[in-house]
């Protein structure tokens, strides 16, 4: 299907989800070079639901803070606006899409865990590589296969026969993907990221983490994460954490790899803890 036929087909799509107006503020806050903690904090406070959550995950084991953390403002002065806004992001399109399972042939209970070992993974390997600002990279594995799930809500019928297809074992989910629907979930979750004007990182890391020899060579910011996601992605359905699906192989872009400058052994010894850490962070996340 051609590119300009998949995005009439994407644009036709009726509820296609908004971001929380919450994250939407947020987002355009940080683009206002004006704004400020104290501006930023008053709006996410004023979602009850979301701040709620985010507090809840600030004072979680993940990050293993000395101190209990009781506001939204408070969070930003120990965590750093950047990390709360990640946060904020990820609990809002989380919670966007953790009601709506609608085949049984899509196992949503080992996508989160696939999910969340990725972005898990993904954090380790930025941490290892003395990456700043981490988080980043731990928010593009969580977001980075958010294309399935909307495939699932709002292409429904044709997500089902996707999956039907590689069950009989016909083709794996990417090639199923592009008999069936002439595109992949990278496309589908780079469009939803485009229409919620989530930073490029993010919809860059979506397109592009089964293909990152694909990103344009401009996209320098982009690059990185979406290696690094790429290899953590990889290497936790290699490592089997959260089969979701029947029939997707495992590809790992030797170039990439190389580029990241860490080994296979190492990659392997830091999926192991992340095997043993994914479900509880699942729960922490109320999932």
């Amino acid at each position: 299907m051609p590119q300009a036929d998949i995005r009439e087909t994407l644009e036709r799509i009726e509820h296609l989800p908004t971001l929380p107006v919450v994250a939407q503020q947020v987002l355009t806050l940080l683009a206002d070079r004006r704004s400020n903690m104290n501006q930023v904090a008053a709006v996410i406070a004023r979602d009850q639901a979301i701040s709620a959550r985010v507090i809840r995950l600030v004072n979680s084991a993940f990050y293993g803070l000395r101190t209990s953390v009781s506001s939204i403002q408070h969070a930003i002065v120990i965590l750093g606006l950047n990390s709360v806004k990640n946060l904020v992001l990820g609990v809002s399109v989380v919670t966007t899409f953790e009601d709506t399972a609608r085949t049984s042939i899509f196992d949503r209970e080992q996508f989160w865990m696939h999910t969340f070992a990725t972005a898990l993974g993904a954090r380790r390997i930025a941490q290892e590589l003395k990456r700043a600002e981490p988080e980043d990279y731990f928010l593009a594995g969580l977001l980075h296969d958010m294309g399935i799930l909307a495939m699932d809500q709002f292409l429904h019928d044709t997500f089902v026969e996707i999956l039907e297809t590689t069950v009989d074992g016909e083709n794996d989910l990417l090639a199923a993907e592009q008999q069936v629907l002439g595109t992949g979930h990278g496309d589908v979750g780079a469009f939803l990221g485009t229409k919620w004007r989530v930073p490029r990182f993010l919809i860059d890391t979506m397109r592009y983490h089964h293909t990152p020899e694909r990103l344009p060579v401009e996209s320098k910011v982009s690059r990185d994460k979406v290696a690094v996601v790429h290899a953590a992605d990889a290497r936790s359905r290699e490592a089997g954490i959260g089969t979701f699906v029947e029939n997707f192989m495992v590809s790992y872009h030797d170039a990439t790899l190389q580029s990241l400058g860490i080994g296979e052994s190492r990659l392997k010894e830091m999926f192991e803890e992340v095997k043993k850490e994914a479900g509880g962070l699942i729960r922490e996340w109320g999932l």
